[in-house]
């Protein structure tokens, strides 16, 4: 009786008091550059700006491209192809990122000659996987965030030189035992390439929107709370580059990423026993935020 209660206490707090985030930071080349605050100041940077924190649910929808009311960014960052990026995410400004459950997922799109990424519509571009990131061990990897850790992708050494969009997301899955539930965190980053080859093509590739159903078995997810459950990830199988430039299609979307390194089942146990750590963890974060720190603005839903 104890435990329901308390499970519908945490069921009402997740879908009234929801964590929200953005990229507030990007390391390429050796060089730091800060990400704007969603629906802040201007600022110099390559990390394209959203309007708010609040996730995006429609998988046919606008924001599925760049985030909610993204708008192009000043910056195109250089990056040496076969160099790793490192991806910050935080709920809001000094608070460290909230969920714990789903993918980060990183697509790269070429930009068709003659155009620069700074002027680039997104939505035009044809976006191929370079990394995906599911679990590792008894944990989601997107769970390192919450300890301030930042996310690193490595750029495949077989991209041809050019101005590029690279689109990072994590879907957080708490809510997506329910269809449409999943929520979408999407970042568009502007990247110059150099060091890559001089000519390739890659497939498969995907457009967003369009690149995602809502039934999609890595978006609803009505087991993800079952012992045993296998993850599978959205979207475009991932490309195998090859040493002559062009890219082979693995056969798998279940399997983790070279890039990644992590296994895509997770943890077993009974659902109470992760409902009960969910419940310690979401309390505690609760009270730090909204009893032992001023609290933040809220963000437009």
């Amino acid at each position: 009786m104890l435990f329901s209660s308390v499970l519908s206490v945490f069921a009402l707090a997740v879908t009234s008091v929801s964590a929200h985030g953005y990229v507030s930071e990007l390391k390429a080349n050796g060089k730091t550059y800060k990400g704007p605050v969603a629906g802040g100041a201007k600022i110099q940077s390559p990390i394209r700006q959203i309007s708010t924190t609040s996730p995006w649910k429609d998988v046919n929808g606008p924001g599925m491209t760049c985030g909610r009311g993204s708008q192009n960014a000043a910056l195109v960052a250089p990056v040496t192809a076969g160099s790793t990026v490192e991806l910050k995410w935080v709920d809001h400004p000094g608070t460290n990122w909230q969920h714990n459950m789903g993918p980060l997922i990183t697509y790269m799109a070429k930009v068709p000659a003659g155009q620069t990424a700074d002027k680039f519509n997104a939505a035009q571009g044809n976006f191929f996987k370079i990394a995906q990131a599911g679990q590792t061990g008894k944990s989601w990897v997107q769970a390192s965030l919450m300890k301030g850790s930042s996310h690193s992708v490595t750029i495949p050494k077989e991209l041809e030189n050019g101005d590029y969009i690279m689109r990072h997301e994590i879907i957080a899955l708490h809510l997506a035992n329910n269809k449409g539930g999943a929520e979408f965190y999407t970042s568009c980053i502007q990247l110059r390439v150099t060091g890559g080859v001089s000519k390739m093509s890659v497939s498969p590739t995907a457009k967003f929107p369009g690149g995602y159903s809502a039934s999609d078995p890595g978006i609803f997810t009505p087991k993800i709370f079952d012992g045993g459950f296998k993850y599978s990830f959205p979207g475009p199988a991932m490309p195998k580059f090859s040493s002559s430039g062009a890219a082979s299609v693995k056969t798998s979307n279940n399997s983790s990423s070279t890039n990644a390194n992590v296994q895509s089942n997770t943890n077993s146990g009974s659902v109470k026993s992760k409902c009960r750590r969910a419940i310690s963890g979401w309390t505690s974060r609760m009270e730090k935020r909204f009893i032992g720190a001023p609290a933040a603005a809220p963000a437009a839903q």
